[in-house]
C-alpha cells in the first residue's frame, strides 16, 4: 500500500501532533456538520457539509445537488450541503469559520492557511485513514504529492490531483500577435518586452500590461516558500545549495521589481493597477499558470478572442504548488471516514466527478453518442480545480486534444524544487514572520505594479523588516532547511 511507509513513519510525530488535531466529537461546544438520517431502505445516511470557493451558490443549486445526494446515498450513504463562498468573500469567511469552530466537515483551501490551521488543530489527522478510506486515489495519485502535503510525517489534507505542477503560458491576443509579426518564443524574459509593449501603447492606445493590485506575481514561482505564506522569502527551484533569501534583493526578482517600474514610468501598465482590486477581462498580454491547450480550451473563451500561448520557464513541482488546492476535514467532524470515502468517490467515480464539473446533467451539460462531455450552456462556475482530480473528467466535446493528458505529462516531466518535501515550522517565529508579511503586505501593490522605484523601496523594506525581526525568520529557516537537506543525503 503506498501510505504504508507513513504509519510507521508518524508513529513518533502522532505523540507529538496528538494534541492538536483529533478526529470525531473532541468535546469543543461546536460540533462538525455532519447529519445523520435515514436511508430509503433504513440504512445510515449522514450529510456532510463542503465549504469551498467559488463564484457563489449556483442557480439551479437544489436541483443539482438532489441528484448528486440520490447518487452518492446510494453509492456510500452519504449526502452533501455544499456552502460556496465568493471569490472576493473567501478569506474573511473562511477565517470566521476556522477561527470561531463554525460546523462544517469539509473545507478547501491552499498552502496558504494550512499549516497554521494545523497548529490551531482545525484539522483532523488523517494520516491513518487513507489507506483503507481512499484507495481508488491512493491509487491513483503518485505518492509524492502525499509527502508535498505532510506535516511533521502526519497528513491533514487530501491534495487534488490536477496540474500540481506550476507551468507559466505567455498568453497573447492572437490578432496582435499576426499583426506586429511578433515572435513570441523570444518575448518571455520582461526586459525584452519593454520595446514592443511601447509599440503597442503607441499604436493601440491602450495598456499592453494591464494588471490589478498584486501585479505580475508569476516572477516568484522560480522560489518554493517552504510553507512560509510569504512572496518574500524562499529558496529558489534550482538551488542546490538551498540557501533561504529574501527575494526581492534576488536579482532576477530585483530586475523584474526594475522593469515593473519602468513599464509603470511609460505608460504600459494601468495607471491605477495599484488600486484595483479585480481585473479585466481582456488583456494584450498576460501570463498564467496552465497548459498550453488552455489557450483553446479556457483563456482564449474566457477572453472571447483566438488567443497564442508561450510556455514561460520550466515546469516546477514543489510542496507549495501540491498544496494549491487541498480538502481538509474538520478535526470537529463526527465523519472523518465518510468524508474521505466521499472525497475518493469524487476524484474516482467519472459520473460524480462530472456533476461537479460540468453541473447538472441535462441542465449544465450532456453526453454525446461518442461518450464525451456537450456542455449545454456556460452557466456552471463551480472551479473544477478545488474539487477533485481532472484525470477522470469526462473530455468535452469540443476538445480537439485530450488537455487531461497533456496536464499528467506537465506533472511527470517537471523539476522538483531542492527543497521539496520540507515544510518550514514556524512555530517558533510566527508572531515575527506575520510582522514582516504585514510589512511586505503594505508596500506589495505599489511595488507589484511598478509604482514604486525599488531601489528605494526596497532597502526601505528591508530596513522595517530587520526591525521586526527578519533575520531572525531567515536564520530559523535555513537552521531548518540545512538540518532538512542532510537527512535528505
Amino acid at each position: 500500500m503506498k501510505l504504508g511507509r507513513w504509519l510507521a513513519a508518524g508513529i513518533a510525530s502522532l505523540l507529538v501532533l496528538g494534541t492538536l488535531a483529533g478526529c470525531g466529537n473532541s468535546g469543543n461546544s461546536a460540533s462538525g456538520g455532519g447529519k445523520q438520517a435515514d436511508a430509503g431502505d433504513g440504512g445510515e445516511v449522514v450529510t456532510l457539509k463542503w465549504v469551498t470557493i467559488g463564484n457563489g451558490m449556483p442557480d439551479n443549486y437544489d436541483s443539482w445537488v438532489g441528484k448528486v445526494n440520490e447518487y452518492v446515498g446510494e453509492k456510500i450513504g452519504v449526502n452533501i450541503e455544499m456552502e460556496v463562498i465568493p471569490w472576493g468573500s473567501w478569506d474573511d469567511r473562511r477565517n470566521i469559520i476556522i477561527s470561531t469552530n463554525e460546523p462544517y466537515d469539509i473545507i478547501f483551501g491552499t498552502g496558504k492557511n494550512y499549516v497554521p490551521d494545523i497548529t490551531l488543530g482545525a484539522y483532523c489527522d488523517i494520516t491513518d485513514m487513507v489507506g483503507e478510506n481512499m484507495p481508488g486515489l491512493n491509487e491513483m495519485m503518485p505518492e509524492k504529492y502525499w509527502t508535498a502535503v505532510a506535516v511533521n510525517d502526519r497528513i491533514y489534507g487530501v491534495p487534488t490531483y490536477k496540474d500540481n505542477a506550476i507551468s507559466n503560458y505567455a498568453i497573447w491576443d492572437k490578432e496582435l500577435v499576426q499583426e506586429y509579426n511578433l515572435d513570441i518564443a523570444s518575448l518571455v524574459e520582461l526586459d525584452s518586452l519593454t520595446e514592443p509593449f511601447e509599440k503597442l501603447k503607441a499604436e493601440k492606445n491602450d495598456y499592453p500590461v494591464y494588471v490589478k493590485n498584486d501585479g505580475v506575481y508569476y516572477i516568484f514561482d522560480v522560489y518554493d516558500q517552504i510553507g512560509s505564506g510569504t512572496q518574500i522569502l524562499g529558496v529558489r527551484y534550482d538551488d542546490k545549495d538551498a540557501r533561504v533569501c529574501f527575494t526581492l534583493e534576488e536579482p532576477d526578482i530585483y530586475a523584474a521589481l526594475e522593469t515593473f517600474h519602468e513599464w509603470y514610468e511609460k505608460g504600459i501598465i494601468n495607471p491605477d493597477a495599484a488600486t484595483l482590486t479585480e481585473g479585466r477581462v481582456y488583456n494584450m498580454w498576460r501570463v498564467a499558470q496552465g497548459w498550453e491547450s488552455a489557450g483553446v480550451t479556457s483563456w482564449g473563451p474566457q477572453m472571447g478572442k483566438d488567443v497564442a500561448v508561450q510556455k514561460v520557464g520550466d515546469t516546477i513541482l514543489s510542496s507549495e504548488t501540491v498544496r494549491g488546492s487541498m480538502n481538509m476535514i474538520s478535526t470537529n467532524s463526527k465523519y472523518p471516514e465518510k468524508c474521505l470515502q466521499f472525497l475518493d468517490l469524487v476524484n474516482t467515480d467519472t459520473k460524480l466527478r462530472d456533476m461537479f464539473y460540468y453541473g447538472e446533467e441535462g441542465v449544465d451539460f450532456e453526453y454525446t453518442e461518442d461518450g464525451k462531455a456537450h456542455k449545454i450552456n456556460n452557466d456552471w462556475e463551480m472551479p473544477g480545480y478545488t474539487q477533485g482530480t481532472f484525470f477522470t473528467v469526462t473530455q468535452v466535446d469540443t476538445d480537439e486534444l485530450n488537455q487531461w493528458e497533456e496536464i499528467k505529462e506537465l506533472n511527470d516531466k517537471a523539476v522538483d524544487s531542492a527543497v521539496f518535501g520540507f515544510t518550514f515550522d514556524t512555530s517558533q517565529i510566527a508572531d515575527k514572520l506575520s510582522n514582516c508579511n504585514e510589512i511586505w503586505l503594505r508596500y506589495r501593490s505599489e511595488v507589484m505594479t511598478g509604482v514604486q522605484d525599488p531601489a528605494q523601496c526596497v532597502p526601505q523594506i528591508k530596513e522595517e523588516l530587520m526591525k521586526a525581526g527578519w533575520q531572525d525568520v531567515i536564520d530559523e529557516a535555513q537552521r531548518q532547511v540545512d538540518e532538512f537537506m542532510a537527512n535528505k543525503k
